[in-house]
Order: structure tokens, then sequence, then C-alpha cells
């Protein structure tokens, strides 16, 4: 019996072992040697948008003013290197919740997008991520019912008029330079 229990431990050990991904140090080289100078943030051609309400132009501009400054704040001079690097953000998924659907309806807010890290004289491609997500989950204190859950979200959701696209910006800014800065 414990040789069975053996061998099944042994080849559940080399399973997860095989599942283990490595990161190219070619890649991590090539970051390392980059310093982000500039951002430009980019939608999709069939960019799929969701909950701006009546002027969806206007607050998704906005909205990307807001990533911008985010990821401004955040990436310029990541990771380091001398060479001088621009940052392309396209994104394929822009959804920002309203305060309102945030709420009553528990909607929950995601970019995904592709981001690319090229020389800013020749504009050749350094490094590239195909799907960079970032989200703001919205249910805050469900589990305690209806009325507790919304006077939750209605408290996280008060503050400056941005405040679902700041949250989402940070998210979205954290894991471009959890990317960007790979050991």
């Amino acid at each position: 019996m414990r040789i069975v229990r053996f061998l099944t431990f042994l080849l559940l050990a080399a399973t997860l072992a095989s599942c283990v991904t490595t990161t190219d140090p070619r890649l991590i080289a090539a970051l390392q040697r980059t310093s982000v100078r500039e951002i430009r943030i980019e939608l999709a051609p069939d960019v799929k948008t969701f909950g701006f309400g009546d002027k969806p132009d206007q607050q998704v501009q906005e909205a990307v003013r807001t990533l911008q400054a985010t990821m401004a704040k955040e990436l310029i001079g990541v990771p380091g290197g001398p060479t001088r690097g621009r940052l392309v953000v396209t994104l394929h998924v822009f959804d920002v919740t309203t305060k309102q659907a945030r709420i009553i309806g528990g909607h929950d807010s995601m970019i995904d997008g592709t981001v690319r890290l090229e020389d800013a004289k020749t504009g050749q491609l350094i490094a590239e991520a195909q799907n960079i997500h970032g989200e703001d989950l919205s249910m805050r204190g469900s589990g305690y019912g209806v009325i507790v859950a919304v006077a939750i979200n209605a408290a996280t959701t008060s503050g400056a008029p941005d405040i679902m696209a700041q949250r989402l910006s940070k998210s979205f800014t954290r894991n471009v330079k959890t990317w960007l800065t790979q050991k």
C-alpha cells in the first residue's frame, strides 16, 4: 500500500513539475535594458466598450485619459534600463461600470489589452504581452444580504466622478508593471 501511495505521489509531483512555466531569459534581458519614456494608448477597431451610458464616446475618452495618467505616473522610468522605450497599449475590452450598475447590479469592470514595448527611436519591437488584464470586481458585501451589499457598494463608489475608471486603471497598470519588471 505504501508503494502505491509513493508512486501516486511521485506521478503527481512529476505532473506538477511539468506545469511550471519559465520566462525566457532573453525577454527579461530585453525588458531590463529598456526604460519606458512614453506611453500611447489606442483602441482596437473592434474594441468592446460597455457601461458608458448616454455619451459613450466622451466617457470612453475620459476613461482613456484616466488610464493614460495612471500609467504615466506608475510606469515612466520602469524598468530602468538605458534604452528609451515606448509602451503601446491596444485595448480590446474596456468596460468601466457606472456607479449605479455597480451599486445595484454588481457589475464588474475590466480591461483587456495587448501591450507592446518598442524602441522609441526606431520603433523596433522589444517585447509584447498579448493578454494583459485588469479588473475591479464589483460586489462588495455579498453574503451579508442585499441591503448591506448595496450600502457597501454605495460607500466604495463615493468620491471622484471617475473613481471607477481610476480603480480599473490601477489594476491594469499594476499588471503591466508586473510584466515589465519580471525576473
